[in-house]
């Protein structure tokens, strides 16, 4: 056999992997979700929440109670590409935590849980141009990005957010386009 038609056989055998992985993966993407392993979850996304809003002289994603409302979200208003995605997510997450630090994300310290939600929305960060769309289009959100947007609106939406997280007006008065914050002053909860 000559070098030219080893490295094509080389080249074939490597595409012809990559071909059934991303298959596989596709596969488990558009299958049934497991979405009863929420509920089993429901500890890991209230802390994960809490690491993404944490409490400081406001309240956090853990006191306005914004894991119920990721559950209920993943369940009835994601697709099932993406309810998927952030199931998968959940567990890889996990795996994470207990092969870098030994224990499940829920035992990590404030910092251990940091570094890995960071290590996750470095992993997840959507691809630009084209190629975002493209991925956008087939496989949906990443788990992060899911993660993120989800506990933002539960917060933003809660009552706990919206009144002392948020600069919350009870009397609308009249509309201005653009208002300057001043140093230190909340951001409105109504647009």
């Amino acid at each position: 056999m000559n070098r030219r038609k080893a490295i094509g056989s080389l080249f074939l055998l490597a595409g012809a992997g990559a071909a059934a992985w991303s298959g596989i993966r596709l596969r488990r993407l558009y299958s049934t979700p497991e979405l009863e392993k929420l509920k089993a979850h429901q500890a890991l996304i209230t802390e994960l929440a809490e690491t993404i809003i944490p409490a400081t002289d406001t309240p956090g994603a853990k006191a306005a109670g914004v894991s119920p409302f990721i559950i209920r979200m993943i369940e009835d208003c994601t697709p099932k590409k993406e309810q998927n995605r952030f199931i998968m997510g959940l567990d890889e997450v996990e795996a994470y935590a207990s092969q870098h630090y030994g224990r499940s994300f829920v035992r990590c310290t404030i910092e251990q849980r940091e570094a890995i939600a960071g290590h996750f929305e470095r992993r997840d960060r959507p691809y630009k141009g084209i190629a975002g769309k493209i991925s956008h289009k087939v496989l949906g959100d990443s788990f992060f990005v899911i993660m993120k947007k989800y506990t933002v609106i539960g917060y933003c939406t809660s009552m706990e957010g919206a009144t002392r997280g948020l600069a919350f007006d009870y009397v609308p008065g009249h509309y201005a386009g653009a208002v300057r914050l001043k140093p230190g002053q909340k951001a409105w909860a109504t647009e």
